[in-house]
């Protein structure tokens, strides 16, 4: 019998992973796990991370502390400091929340948690296997914002920033990769289209001495909507599944509003009930 692969791809968004930490957390609860590869882009490789540890009990505190900590300022746009303390942040969430490693290698025998980064150089996506090294700096790479983040995250010596710059929707990776059952949980509502925002000018304008990248903000509209095609038109033995918010979240990648991030975690979890037992209603009927 030939071997199905199925994956899991979780879309980053900043704060609005609280949606996407609704549903993992339903999924972990409901003991729903049937994939073999899970890829994860910027801040939907820490809720992979959280997913794979199997934790549900603060999932949302995740979240909230980072909100409430004091994080962000944006008097340092014109300095050499951080707009976001990132790597601060990672850092005081782990000696908060103390992340088991080893329950991450044991639930992941015989599967792939992949992180994906941009280069800074190329502006080419690169994925980085669980295992391969250090995990944190992997994590941290990849959800690190040109401007907003200008602490430098390295690998093997090389710049890395957000990898939803160069892949923002994985999925094409995940179906090279053997996938032919996708699961995409999404930060936007599912007719969202991309279209080049301010954020993106100005951070081609700041990003001058990596020519590519700056190309690649520039360009990321179209990146984001070819991957969109490929999820609404997918090769014919590849099923694509979706779980957006059915309207657009009220989180924003930087939203503070403790009420609203907690509004679009119960969302979270009422689009994976309702995901999930539509698969039940569909095993009951066969």
């Amino acid at each position: 019998m030939e071997n199905i692969k199925t994956a899991l791809i979780i879309e980053g968004g900043g704060q609005r992973g609280v949606f996407s930490f609704g549903i993992t957390d339903t999924f972990i609860n409901r003991n729903y796990d049937p994939f073999d590869i899970y890829i994860g882009v910027s801040n939907g490789v820490a809720v992979l991370y959280w997913y794979l540890i199997r934790e549900t009990d603060n999932n949302l505190d995740k979240m909230l502390y980072a909100a409430e900590g004091d994080y962000r300022s944006y008097k340092n746009i014109f300095t050499s400091k951080d707009i976001l303390k990132f790597h601060q942040m990672y850092e005081d969430g782990e000696k908060m929340f103390k992340p088991s490693m080893e329950k991450i290698k044991n639930n992941l025998e015989g599967k792939d948690y992949i992180a994906v980064v941009t280069d800074a150089i190329e502006a080419t996506a690169e994925y980085y296997s669980f295992g391969d090294d250090e995990w944190m700096p992997k994590m941290i790479a990849s959800a690190t914002l040109p401007i907003l983040v200008k602490t430098p995250s390295l690998i093997n010596g090389r710049r890395k920033f957000d990898g939803g710059i160069a892949d923002p929707l994985p999925v094409e990776k995940a179906y090279e990769m053997g996938a032919t059952k996708i699961i995409v949980i999404r930060t936007y509502e599912k007719k969202f289209r991309r279209k080049l925002k301010l954020e993106n000018y100005i951070g081609a304008l700041l990003s001058r001495e990596y020519p590519k990248l700056r190309k690649a903000l520039l360009e990321h509209d179209k990146t984001y909507n070819r991957a969109l095609d490929f999820i609404n038109t997918p090769p014919h033995d590849c099923e694509i599944v979706q779980l957006c918010p059915p309207e657009k979240l009220r989180s924003k990648r930087d939203s503070k509003n403790i009420e609203i991030l907690k509004a679009d975690y119960k969302l979270g979890k009422r689009v994976a009930e309702e995901f999930l037992n539509g698969l039940e209603d569909c095993d009951q009927k066969r």
